[in-house]
Order: structure tokens, then sequence, then C-alpha cells
């Protein structure tokens, strides 16, 4: 089509002579448990992918596409391990957190906090009520705990990591 949309002769060209292998995500960042598209050449031979050194289960599509289940882990490159050798992305694939629940609902400062959800192993930082955590302990990629800092009010729970910010769904109540 034109400029304006209108019809035209359609040309699709296509050049393959000798192009080195490559690979793109079709999508820079997402949840754990998304599948991400990932283009390239050469993945009929692929025999594993990996977020970041995490092994990923996937599916090669065709030569040139495979889709790809974004593990538990850390933001960082993709690689695609083929028998002519690995592909790694030029981009960071950032892992966005999710938080599903904390406990208890409610505490003291000083009270031991558990926040659970999805993509938290690489926290950076956490605030209660706009207050920031001094310290906190990452368990798993699921799992962070924390301590109830001073001058801490009643708010949102907040995980900070390269990938983005999960904000708790209900607030945490800091009690006298």
């Amino acid at each position: 089509t034109t400029p304006r949309g209108v019809a035209g002769t359609r040309v699709v060209y296509s050049y393959g002579h000798a192009l080195p292998s490559f690979l793109a995500l079709v999508r820079p960042r997402g949840v754990v448990g998304n599948s991400v598209g990932i283009v390239g050449r050469g993945f009929s031979t692929a025999s594993s992918v990996e977020f970041n050194g995490t092994p990923a289960s996937f599916h090669v599509v065709s030569n040139t596409f495979l889709t790809a289940t974004v593990p538990s882990g850390e933001t960082g490159f993709v690689r695609v391990n083929m028998s002519s050798g690995p592909l790694i992305t030029n981009t960071v694939y950032y892992v966005t957190p999710q938080q599903t629940s904390f406990s208890p609902a409610s505490g003291a400062v000083g009270s031991t906090v558990t926040i659970t959800g999805a993509g938290l192993i690489q926290a950076e930082a956490i605030t209660v009520g706009g207050k920031t955590v001094n310290s906190f302990i990452v368990t798993a990629d699921t799992t962070v705990s924390f301590r109830v800092p001073a001058g801490a009010v009643t708010g949102n729970i907040i995980v900070t990591t390269p990938g983005g910010k999960a904000v708790s769904q209900t607030e945490f109540t800091v009690t006298p």
C-alpha cells in the first residue's frame, strides 16, 4: 500500500544468501510462566533455551521462530543452544515481578513479613507505605522476607527489581 493506505503493488523481498544466525525477542519483558516468541535463524537444531542461565521449556515452530516459557529466575540475556553453537540475544529480557500475597496482613515495627510471588529473586528494594526497608532476605524466586522498618506507615508493599515494580494488591497495616 501507499503511505495513505491506497492499495498498490505488493512485493515481498527476501535475501538469505550467507546471512549469519541471529536471535531477537518478540517482547523484551514478561512474567514468569508466560510464553515469549524468539525470532532467529537455524532453530531446527535447537537443543535448549536459557533465560540468564536458567533452563526454559521451548517449542521450535520453524527454523526461524520458536517459543519459550519464561522460567523462574533473573532478568538477563536469552541463549538458544544449537548444534552450530549458541546464540545469545543482544538485549536483556526483563522478568516482571509479581506479588501474589504477603503474610501477616499487619504487624508492628520489627515484625517479619513474607512476600510470595514470582520474579522476586533480583529484588533491589522494598518499601512499606513508602518507607524503605533496610534489609531483606530473598529465599527463592517466589519468596522474600523483611522486617517492618522504623517509621513505616500503613500502605502498599512495593518490591523493585530490574524488571519493574510489584505492588501489593492490599495494604499492610502497621500496628502500634
